[in-house]
């Protein structure tokens, strides 16, 4: 699950120094404005040290049509082994999981639906680089990098004698004209919330028609913004992932008009500027790949439509030096019982006195195993495997579902759901002919002992042996709701569902954190299942020996009778209630 364009309404906790140093943490675009709509925190009831039986590394075996949890351990050993280096996207470890996928899929006679025959989309990954060269002056007044202005680009952009004019705010109805407008910079500024400084940096702003370009004026408290913009790393070189844009801190409005922000009219004329941004651009060393495969339908008219059925392939990758493994184990348990999602939590002096004796308990058994690699086994290699069982059994029944299934393993979800905004952009089959998506991220924890999230109103949630999250099963069609629970109930998997997370404006905004979401926005029925949160979320120690395996073949199986269903009922599900904004951000 995505931490990269997460918390709309983040911590509280931890906001104050983003924005206060303008700082970007490893949650991405997590914490740039204000959680004024927070909940409190609640006290965290501490979970006894994950204690398992099974071992650090495991012989592979065959798999069998059935899905079993023998397949699935086996399964999940290989793809979250530590040679493929935490599945980064855009990495050598991400490339070699691709290709056990790609295999996998042939192996099982699934149809390539990728580019050109094959099983893989390639996404048009690229590498920059921000050259610290890079120059914004106004009117003979220097704006610096990085504190007072930043930019988003594919490309080097180049303004010289260029006068800026005043949009107005982002969002609202266009106030000028082409005529007005041609050969300026129009500055639109930010409205401080953490949707529109979201949809500044990573959603659709338009340009106006005849404009030279477009400067989003940031909000002070959204400084962040700069940090996360200008840092050297990989982005998707594609038109549906946001155009080229300017941003300037509101504290340096100034230096671009002479009049305040609260005096400005749309079409007031400031100063002339003059910028270089200029970016190192060079391909990624190795390509981000959606893995793409197809079952056909056994029936002639109704193979023309697809049960999508997805998990992200990608982790997190590699720590940047090695830490002791039981450490991270204990300490998350005692201080950070969901992960990342608690990365605002230190520790107190009673904690760290438990953490040092439960330590040093554990290590009259077990000794020191240094660790550097986020192997992502929950997240989601319990998913990505969850689709290879389901894909083995569909595929070896003897009558096939008439309807086709599309099974889509995406690509950098942890970037910011790369793969499934690529794919739902540039698809491989009709967008309109998919009937539904079901998403499966995180299947394989959901103890009684897990956090796995917590209610809108704040209060911690917990796993159970019968555990299982939905998330907007009915937010586009009752129907598919209705469906998964009557499947739930009818084929006896008696699993127990938690709907807390799916709450309207719950502010740990699931519904928009992984990729169902890039099928909803353009009116596709889905549904997210997940076992939750957990300590290991976005740690080092989200290893294979610790995840359940039972649970994780109950949930699998339930997903693929809910396929089933889908794929030989008379009717697709019925949408029956609001459809998203493709173009506009997401809030739960």
């Amino acid at each position: 699950m995505s931490s990269e364009l997460s918390r709309m309404v983040p911590r509280s906790a931890s906001i104050g120094h983003l924005l206060l140093a303008g700082a970007i943490a490893s949650g991405g675009l997590s914490s740039f404005v204000n959680a004024q709509d927070a909940p409190e925190p609640q006290p965290v009831a501490t979970a006894p040290v994950p204690r398992t039986d099974l071992p650090l590394k495991l012989a592979p075996r065959p798999t069998k049509s059935a899905i079993t949890a023998d397949d699935l351990m086996t399964r999940l050993y290989i793809f979250a082994d530590d040679s493929l280096m935490g599945r980064d996207a855009g990495t050598e470890g991400s490339f070699k999981a691709t290709e056990l996928l790609a295999r996998e899929a042939k192996r099982l006679g699934l149809q390539p639906a990728g580019d050109s025959g094959t099983f893989f989309q390639t996404l048009p990954l690229k590498s920059k680089k921000v050259d610290p060269l890079s120059s914004f002056i106004a009117g003979g007044a220097s704006l610096e990098l990085g504190e007072e202005w930043g930019f988003k680009s594919g490309s080097t952009m180049t303004f010289t004698d260029t006068p800026v004019m005043f949009g107005g705010v982002m969002g609202e109805a266009a106030l000028l004209t082409a005529e007005q407008v041609a050969g300026k910079l129009v500055v639109l500024t930010v409205p401080l919330s953490q949707a529109a400084v979201q949809q500044a940096v990573e959603g659709d702003v338009d340009v106006p028609a005849g404009a030279a370009g477009i400067v989003l004026l940031v909000p002070q408290q959204a400084a962040g913004v700069f940090g996360y913009v200008l840092r050297p790393g990989v982005f998707v070189d594609d038109p549906a992932f946001g155009g080229s844009r300017l941003f300037v801190g509101s504290g340096a409005i100034a230096k671009l008009f002479t009049s305040p922000l609260s005096e400005l009219k749309a079409g007031a004329v400031g100063a002339t500027v003059n910028v270089k941004a200029i970016l190192d651009v060079v391909p990624s060393p190795f390509p981000a790949r959606n893995v793409v495969a197809i079952l056909p339908g056994s029936d002639p008219k109704l193979k023309n439509q697809y049960v999508a059925v997805g998990a992200h392939s990608d982790h997190v990758g590699m720590a940047r030096r090695a830490v002791d493994h039981d450490s991270v184990l204990i300490f998350n348990r005692i201080v950070r019982p969901g992960g990342a999602e608690n990365d605002d939590k230190m520790g107190n002096a009673e904690q760290f006195t438990q953490i040092n004796a439960e330590l040093a308990e554990m290590r009259k058994s077990s000794p020191t195993r240094r660790d550097s690699i986020f192997n992502g086994a929950d997240d989601d290699g319990s998913g990505s495997v969850a689709v290879q069982e389901i894909a083995e059994l569909l595929s070896t029944m003897k009558v096939k579902p008439k309807r086709s299934t599309l099974f889509v393993w995406h690509v950098g979800e942890e970037k910011g759901l790369w793969g499934s905004k690529f794919f739902t952009e540039h698809s491989t089959v009709s967008r309109d002919s998919i009937v539904a998506q079901l998403n499966i991220d995180m299947v394989g924890r959901g103890s009684a002992t897990d956090l796995t999230g917590s209610s809108k109103e704040g209060q911690d949630l917990r796993g159970g042996p019968d555990y299982l999250q939905l998330v907007g099963s009915r937010r586009l069609s009752t129907e598919l709701g209705d469906l998964v629970e009557r499947a739930n109930t009818s084929k006896k998997h008696n699993l127990v569902f938690d709907y807390g997370m799916d709450a309207n404006e719950h502010p740990m905004n699931i519904y928009c954190r992984s990729d169902h979401y890039e099928y909803a926005k353009w009116g596709v029925p889905v549904t997210f299942f997940t076992t939750g949160g957990h300590s290991a979320y976005h740690q080092l120690t989200d290893e294979p020996q610790y995840i359940d395996y039972p649970h994780m073949t109950r949930v699998a199986k339930l997903i693929a009778d809910v396929a089933l269903d889908l794929g030989n009922r008379a009717g697709r599900p019925v949408v029956n209630q609001p459809k998203l904004d493709p173009r506009g951000v997401c809030k739960q």
